[in-house]
């Protein structure tokens, strides 16, 4: 039996000792000659939970003086800078590279 789902692959089928060539009916104590691999996926979200656990959670007190700003209405958005960073998000996910006198 191959048990596969979106995190974990495991391309060893699973066995019991009783269904093993060779072996008694006893199940076996450890089973060191199967090996368990990850798919590549898989290691890349561990090796990402891993980094993203070591980075510090979100400034809620940040988040609190962002909101009240927004609500007395002395938060300014500087619209030049919010379209650079919409064009450079489409680049960067299309794959565009961006010449030398664009930004």
């Amino acid at each position: 039996m191959k048990i596969i789902n979106n995190l974990y692959r495991i391309d060893t089928p699973l066995t019991n000792a009783a269904s093993a060539p060779g072996k008694s009916g006893a199940p076996a104590a450890g089973t060191a000659d199967q090996a368990i691999r990850l798919s590549e996926l898989s290691s890349q979200l561990h090796q990402l939970e891993s980094r993203l656990s070591s980075e510090p959670g979100f400034d809620a007190a940040r988040v609190d003086q962002i909101k009240a700003a927004i609500r007395d209405g002395s938060y300014h958005v500087n619209p030049d800078a919010v379209a650079d960073k919409v064009i450079q998000s489409i680049r960067e996910l299309s794959g565009i590279k961006s010449h030398p006198g664009n930004a």
